[in-house]
């Protein structure tokens, strides 16, 4: 269990060094696709909007893009893993671990 709190619409991933088997996402405008799977998640309240979003389950896999200008979302590292705190709109498609 990860010893960190996410707050809102933001959510914790641990980012795959390599996209999950039989799943390729490609991008129109040539960004890169990566891939992570939820350690946390916070409690979906969007303040903006004053309402409540649907977020991703822990052990969800999720896809992301990474413009070349800049890493998406705050990161960290633990050992040799890669952890990134992303907001609810960075998500392109998420769906269940097999």
């Amino acid at each position: 269990m990860m010893p960190y709190k996410v707050y809102g619409v933001n959510f914790l991933i641990q980012v795959l060094s390599q996209p999950p088997a039989g799943v390729t996402i490609h991008c129109p405008r040539g960004s890169s696709i990566r891939y992570g799977r939820v350690v946390a998640t916070g409690d979906g309240f969007d303040a903006g909007a004053n309402t409540f979003r649907e977020m991703p389950q822990v052990g969800t896999l999720v896809a992301f893009e990474e413009s070349p200008e800049g890493v998406e979302g705050h990161y960290f590292y633990m050992g040799d893993a890669e952890y990134r705190v992303l907001h609810l709109d960075a998500v392109i498609i998420a769906y269940p671990q097999e």
